[in-house]
């Protein structure tokens, strides 16, 4: 029965011939409808749709008002919505298994501290503009600071592209079947390309709104995060691939600051964790 009003309720009929769903999960109109399930294909379309709508509103800000703070801040707004796109599509396109409302990362730590933090960016933005707006006219340091948002986009969305079933949001920590240690394309030259590219992306566009505060705590923030992250990783990434990881690790560098003292005391401690499961005891 609820499977045949979901089935209703999607019908392809469109305006004032769509018919009312049975389902209360659904609020409805005449013309759109959305399903309240995370994962709908409603949800995905209206994010998708939503985010076009901001990025073509920056876009038309950032022409309309040109070199000045306004036009600055909407090619920000832009360039925010075109990561949260390329997010979606990058896993989507090449990762189609995992895809889901989530991989759009507008919560990627679970507990709104990017809602956050983007948040303090655009208020330090506006306060400094109306206290000190001098201070805020675009230079060079505007392009200086877009020119490395703009690869560091690049770099977080080829690591995604070149890893496609093998890259995964979170921090794996058993080993899917298709899951392969890559080491080619962009992972030649940086062990972490999607930690690199998201720091640059995130420290660039500060930058490009000479948001100093703002700035410092990201970098601060940013780099204890991924140091964190990437012991993690790496101790399991060790785990699953053993000296195959081992060898690509001594060979490929990383502009993260790794700790490598424990590494080996926590595949030690995975191993064991691992083998206690396995034994039931």
């Amino acid at each position: 029965m609820e499977q045949d009003a979901r089935k209703r309720a999607f019908t392809p009929e469109v305006g004032l011939f769509r018919r009312r769903p049975e389902s209360s999960e659904k609020w409805w109109t005449p013309i759109a409808s959305v399903d309240w399930r995370e994962n709908s294909p409603h949800n995905i379309a209206l994010t998708a749709c939503g985010l076009g709508v901001i990025i073509g509103s920056g876009v038309c800000a950032a022409v309309g008002y040109g070199w000045t703070y306004a036009g600055v801040f909407g090619l920000y707004v832009a360039v925010v919505a075109l990561y949260h796109m390329l997010e979606y599509l990058s896993v989507a396109l090449y990762n189609p298994s995992r895809t889901e409302l989530g991989s759009f990362m507008f919560n990627p730590d679970g507990g709104n501290r990017y809602s956050v933090a983007m948040a303090v960016s655009v208020a330090e933005y506006l306060i400094e503009c109306w206290a000190f707006g001098r201070t805020k006219e675009p230079s060079a340091i505007t392009v200086a600071g877009l020119v490395v948002a703009i690869v560091g986009q690049v770099i977080r969305t080829l690591a995604m592209v070149t890893a496609k079933v093998s890259f995964n949001h979170y921090v794996a920590t058993q080993r899917a079947v298709d899951h392969q240690l890559i080491t080619h394309g962009i992972y030649r030259y940086e062990r972490h390309p999607s930690y690199v590219g998201f720091f640059l992306w995130a420290v660039g566009l500060q930058t490009m709104l000479k948001n100093v505060v703002t700035a410092i705590l990201f970098i601060v923030v940013l780099g204890y995060f991924f140091t964190k992250r990437t012991r993690k990783e790496e101790a399991f990434l060790l785990y699953f691939f053993g000296n195959r990881y081992r060898l690509y690790k001594s060979q490929t560098p990383s502009l993260i600051p790794v700790a490598n003292i424990d590494i080996e005391y926590r595949r030690q401690q995975l191993g064991s964790i691992r083998h206690t499961t396995e034994d039931g005891s």
